[in-house]
């Protein structure tokens, strides 16, 4: 080998790690800009900060938010994907899903019919279905496309359904800026299409039991929500609000009751069986209850503050509601879901949910 092939083996030799330990040092740099980002953004919403640096999350008045990587998938296909998600104030009802064309090849088809907007400049940017076409047109109101259109503009792959707002990053979001502007574009297109729904009338299946909401109000103490219907007001100085929502199956109900103030403990309470997904982090508690710890897993900042809190006759009424639906519970709320009772038989479903809260203290 003569003397300038020396030379140029050592200089290849040389930049391959160069290169390398830069390409780590761009990542470092990077993963402490976004861990700064998470942390600073989460302070000025009042939200509390994750520690791990890797989301932004906790809930905005009424809607839960999360910015940040999440597991997808399952098996082999299991993999890393960033997403930013807000709640919306609560169900549409519609059987909407609202997505940019070409997502189709990452994201399962809907199972409700398209609905065509020929000759409307959004068919070109997205393709839409849902259960009834004439609401899910009248939806898309002016007010909607003038918030609909800078998002689809700014953030390309973004997703609408009945419950919540969607935007697939191509990254964890690295700037302040940038994660306040996603935010609040979150927050003023989940806001719009809330306003929209109220301003449309419930669909023929649900207007049909409009009677039976009617007298479930009455005799709850709370307002009449006709649009979706619904009915939503205080019991026992606690939030309620109680939802028709669409489901695969047809339709069911949510029950939310808001806590009254209390001292925050990082409680997040959910099924066993559902995947661990945007909103859940942190180890398992377990609370020596075999039939609860088979039922839940349950999170919190002080494990045996957790396990105060979720004494016997706690853990009794929360493995009672269980029984009715999808049991969601953390330091604003219980959230129980596809509940397949008719409106006049979910009063004592809603007493047992205040009466959860009572025995929780909050």
């Amino acid at each position: 080998m003569d003397a300038l092939s020396s030379v140029g083996c050592l200089l290849v030799g040389s930049v391959i790690p160069i290169a390398v330990l830069g390409g780590l040092v761009r990542r470092g740099t990077r993963q402490l800009a976004v861990s700064g980002t998470y942390g600073t953004v989460s302070r000025e919403l009042g939200l509390d900060v994750d520690t791990r640096g890797l989301s932004l999350r906790g809930h905005l008045a009424e809607q839960r938010i999360w910015v940040g990587s999440v597991m997808v998938d399952h098996g082999p296909a299991r993999s890393h994907a960033c997403w930013g998600v807000l709640d919306l104030e609560r169900p549409l009802g519609l059987g909407l899903v609202l997505r940019r064309k070409g997502l189709r090849d990452r994201l399962r088809r809907p199972k409700g019919p398209r609905v065509a907007l020929d000759g409307d400049p959004l068919d070109r940017l997205i393709e839409v279905f849902g259960d009834d076409a004439s609401r899910v047109r009248a939806l898309l109101s002016n007010e909607v496309r003038e918030v609909l259109l800078p998002v689809l503009t700014q953030w390309k792959d973004l997703v609408v359904t009945d419950q919540a707002v969607r935007i697939h990053l191509p990254r964890p979001v690295a700037e302040p800026a940038t994660l306040r502007r996603l935010v609040t574009e979150m927050r003023d297109l989940a806001r719009v299409l809330s306003a929209a729904r109220a301003g449309l009338t419930p669909p023929p299946p649900l207007a049909a039991r409009m009677p039976q909401w009617r007298a479930l109000g009455a005799a709850l103490g709370l307002t009449l929500e006709e649009a979706w219907p619904g009915l939503s007001g205080t019991l026992d100085g606690r939030t309620v609000r109680i939802t028709p929502v669409r489901t695969s199956a047809g339709y069911a109900t949510e029950i939310r009751v808001g806590f009254r103030q209390h001292a925050r403990t990082g409680l997040r309470l959910r099924p066993q069986e559902e995947p661990d997904g945007y909103w859940s982090v942190g180890q398992d508690i377990q609370c020596d209850d075999p039939r609860f710890d088979e039922a839940f897993v349950v999170k919190g900042w002080d494990p045996d503050l957790v396990r105060s809190i979720l004494s016997s006759p706690v853990r009794e009424r929360l493995l009672g509601l269980l029984r009715h639906g999808r049991l969601d519970v953390d330091d604003l709320r219980l959230h129980l879901g596809h509940v397949q009772l008719e409106p006049q038989d979910l009063a004592a479903v809603v007493q047992s949910a205040l009466d959860a809260a009572r025995h929780l203290g909050w």
